[in-house]
């Protein structure tokens, strides 16, 4: 059963078919008036709503339907489409023409593609119109939405302004479409109108300090080159930062001065040590190693005089450690120590009993056979004299002789000499008037009866 029902419908549809192209042949085999002629294709602005009222086709009475034969037909309000066919016939007297025009509407003028509703740009590029996204042709800026004032591509932008794009095509404008600008200007990070560095080592780009998130340098206000962070800082020279804060500058840069000021060298320890006896008026500068600054001053156990030269006088000043200190120019720098350490051997003087010791002339006294309660000493004939006597110098009577005592761990001498005068005893010779003297044998004489002068005879 649903098959016969399929096939009586088919056969129904076919019918139809059948008779309407049939009648539609017969219609317009009847049709006598002249084809319509005018362009095939039409150019409209999309601004003017064009309808098919403004189509143009040249004939008595034109209308316009939807296809080349039968199709509908159009009311003269209803708006064209780009790309649309649409076909004139000439209707009058109630006939028709035997072929109709066909005519595509192109409708030029749509609005600029690519056009950003919000955007965003840094202050610090300066950005201008050219920078504005539209795709299109012949396109233009303004500052109003009708009308207003046509913007050049050189125009710098201006934040929070709105900025409206047409598009010319064909000789026809578009209707404007508004970018509201924003410009992204970060601010600036805080900074030091100068800056004072401790050289050497020398100071680079990367030592400048500056509050912010993301800090650049630069070498002048309006340098667009950033400086390298390994850049060695100049005395007295301006250095510029600015924010960065991805991926916009600040525009406003702050100015910092550098400073530079040279560390002092106050050289390195020295020492002076020294035997009392051996003391000169020295300067402690001179015994600083390395190149010390000549700026200097001293202190320590006892004042030295002449300055940066620190002159340790014998028998005023007193060892132990003075200190040399040196400030820097701008006293940016911190002090520079250096010190020599005065170290004085002092040997106590020799201990005497006697001050006078007596000897014998015939015992030939050496300076050996002075008396004195150290071993380890020295004897001279003067008190300055420089070369000690020989311990085999014989003593010469009423002489004085001066000691001093010796360190043999130092080489040091005592300062001090220890006087000692040598007193020698001449006894004279017995003397007789006989020098030959004669005894009897029967006597047996003895020593006792030897014939001679003197006291303490022997």
């Amino acid at each position: 059963m649903k098959k016969e029902g399929f096939l009586k419908s088919k056969k129904i549809a076919l019918l139809i078919l059948f008779f309407s192209v049939l009648n539609s042949q017969y219609i317009y085999s009847q049709c006598t008036n002249p084809d319509p002629t005018g362009d095939s294709t039409q150019d409209f602005c999309k601004v003017d709503n064009s309808t098919v009222a403004d189509l143009v086709a040249n004939g008595v009475l034109i209308a316009w339907f939807d296809a080349p034969v039968g199709g509908n037909q159009y009311s003269s309000s209803e708006p064209l489409f780009d790309g649309t066919i649409y076909y004139a016939d000439d209707i009058d007297g109630g006939d028709c023409s035997l072929n109709r025009l066909a005519v595509t509407a192109s409708i030029f003028g749509d609005v600029p593609t690519n056009v950003d509703v919000f955007v965003g740009k840094c202050a610090s590029e300066n950005p201008t119109i050219a920078d504005l996204s539209a795709t299109g042709s012949n396109i233009e800026w303004f500052d109003a939405q009708t009308g207003g004032n046509l913007l050049d591509s050189t125009d710098v932008l201006v934040d929070s302004q709105t900025y409206w794009v047409q598009q010319t095509e064909n000789g026809c404008t578009s209707n404007r479409l508004l970018t509201t600008m924003n410009l992204v200007d970060p601010p600036p990070p805080v900074v030091e109108a100068t800056q004072s560095f401790c050289f050497p080592p020398n100071p680079t780009v990367a030592d400048l300090q500056a509050t912010g998130t993301n800090v650049i340098w630069y070498e002048f206000e309006n340098s667009t080159v950033p400086l390298n962070s390994s850049t060695p800082l100049i005395d007295g020279e301006d250095y510029w930062a600015t924010e960065s804060s991805f991926p916009c500058e600040s525009t406003i840069r702050i100015q910092t001065t550098v400073i530079l000021d040279a560390a002092p060298d106050a050289g390195s320890d020295g020492s002076y040590t020294e035997c009392e006896i051996d003391l000169t008026t020295t300067n402690l500068f001179e015994l600083l190693g390395g190149t010390p600054d000549g700026t200097g001053s001293w202190t320590g156990p006892s004042a030295l005089l002449n300055g940066y030269l620190g002159t340790f006088e014998p028998g005023t000043n007193v060892e132990g450690t003075y200190t040399y200190t040196v400030s820097s120019a701008l006293g940016i720098c911190p002090d520079a120590t250096a010190n020599v350490t005065v170290l004085i051997t002092i040997v106590p003087p020799p201990t005497i009993t006697e001050s006078t010791q007596t000897f014998c002339e015939i015992d030939n006294a050496t300076i050996a056979d002075l008396s004195v309660t150290e071993t380890n000493v020295l004897w001279y004939d003067t008190e300055t004299s420089t070369t000690p006597l020989s311990d085999t110098d014989v003593l010469i009577d009423g002489e004085d002789y001066w000691v001093a005592n010796s360190d043999t761990a130092s080489g040091c001498e005592s300062a001090t000499r220890v006087v000692v005068s040598a007193t020698i005893i001449t006894v004279p010779p017995p003397s007789t008037s006989q020098s030959n003297q004669t005894f009897c044998e029967i006597e047996n004489p003895t020593i006792a009866d030897l014939t001679i002068t003197g006291d303490g005879i022997l």
